[in-house]
């Protein structure tokens, strides 16, 4: 068995997708007005971003984020260096988290959740 699909309820669908597909490789299969949007990628994960209670801004718990593993350090530090330069507030350099074997940072996501991009480094 394996995950391939989640939604995740987000503020901004559009922007939302614009950086899932800037930066992660994502592309857009069906957007529906600024309510919904199914992207998927190479590996076959689909991923919904939807805002169907538009009043609503979706408050996720403070531990809640969604990561993307890359293959080595290096693609993680592109990732990283491409969102600074693109003005993206990507906050601490990324760095190794002995513990857990890997080299990783956080950033938050237009939609209003937090990402963590990362690679195992053992």
């Amino acid at each position: 068995m394996s995950l391939k699909h989640v939604n995740i309820a987000v503020s901004d669908v559009v922007q939302t997708k614009a950086f899932f597909e800037t930066y992660f490789g994502f592309r857009c299969l069906e957007l529906k007005g600024d309510f919904i949007a199914i992207l998927h990628d190479d590996d076959g994960f689909i991923l919904t971003i939807s805002n169907f209670k538009k009043g609503e801004i979706p408050q996720y718990p403070a531990d809640f984020h969604v990561g993307f593993v890359q293959e080595t350090p290096e693609k993680v530090m592109e990732i990283y260096q491409r969102m600074k330069a693109d003005g993206i507030d990507v906050g601490k350099e990324p760095r190794n988290y002995a513990g857990r074997g890997t080299m990783s940072f956080y950033v938050p996501v237009p939609g209003n959740f937090l990402i963590e991009v990362l690679c195992i480094v053992e």
